[in-house]
């Protein structure tokens, strides 16, 4: 295990303060927080892999520390913004992991940016069969959207209603509460004009067209247990990826990056281990 430390900074992308997280050295990998969290997410990542890879993980805008865009939010758009976010540190080639809504728009930024992208690994990523799937997902959405109106920041300090929320998110919930604490405080956190624009991003059309545009091999770790995006839709997205694998973790849910972070570590760097050779 590493002993690297981590360490917190921020640029400046697009005019705007970005904060970020960064560890270790080695090739790049860009770390992508999922919708309602922040580069804390990545924190046993950013401990354990900093002794293979230089990870850098941002704040997006409107999430965490980072202020949000103007203007209308897009999956696009966010995939321009990775890119600039890299260029602003010097950073030209990467491998990139974007985590649920982040993984979508890491899609984005391998078919837009072919030439940048050298691995793609989507985590806790589907697409949807058909309408019902669809529909399913938008009422989770929908659900999250009325939490959003109705969060206050005295809830971080209520215990029932942080394990309620956390119970979506995680198939067992952590033993170490500080972790379940950080995760519940970035929900409560992130630029509610933000949130609601992104989590619409979640059925984009684009989304297809950009999955079948990826040229870098390409790997989905999807989770048995994941309650916000639907299980079933993993095989199917994987089969529209040209050159991408699937593999699965067991009783796990959105967050096995927190939750089996051990097991979660081994398929992601075997998978970035055998690319790179």
């Amino acid at each position: 295990m590493a002993t690297l430390a981590v360490s917190a900074a921020e640029t400046a992308v697009t005019g705007l303060r970005t904060t970020f997280r960064r560890a270790g050295h080695g090739p790049p990998l860009l770390l992508l927080h999922g919708w309602g969290g922040s580069s804390r997410l990545w924190h046993y990542t950013l401990r354990d892999l900093a002794d293979r890879y230089t990870l850098i993980a941002p704040d997006l805008p409107g999430f965490g520390s980072s202020p949000p865009l103007g203007g209308r939010l897009s999956l696009e758009r966010l995939a321009d913004w990775v890119i600039a976010f890299a260029d602003a540190l010097g950073v030209e080639r990467f491998a990139i992991n974007g985590h649920s809504l982040c993984a979508a728009v890491a899609v984005h930024v391998a078919a837009r940016y072919p030439e940048r992208v050298t691995r793609l690994v989507l985590t806790s990523f589907s697409t949807f069969r058909d309408e019902r799937e669809r529909r399913i997902v938008a009422s989770i959405h929908h659900l999250m959207a009325l939490w959003l109106a109705l969060r206050r920041p005295w809830m971080l300090d209520v215990q029932p209603i942080m394990r309620l929320i956390g119970s979506r998110f995680f198939y067992r919930l952590p033993a170490d509460h500080a972790i379940l604490r950080e995760t519940f405080a970035d929900f409560l956190a992130m630029e509610q004009r933000t949130a609601l624009e992104t989590a619409r991003g979640a059925g984009s059309p684009t989304i297809t067209a950009a999955m079948a545009a990826v040229r870098a091999p390409s790997l989905i770790i999807a989770c048995r247990h994941d309650q916000i995006m639907p299980p079933p839709g993993a095989p199917v997205a994987a089969a529209r990826i040209p050159h991408c694998r699937l593999v699965w973790i067991e009783q796990c849910g959105h967050l096995p990056m927190l939750e089996r972070p051990q097991e979660y570590h081994a398929i992601l760097s075997s998978f970035l281990e055998e690319t790179t050779a």
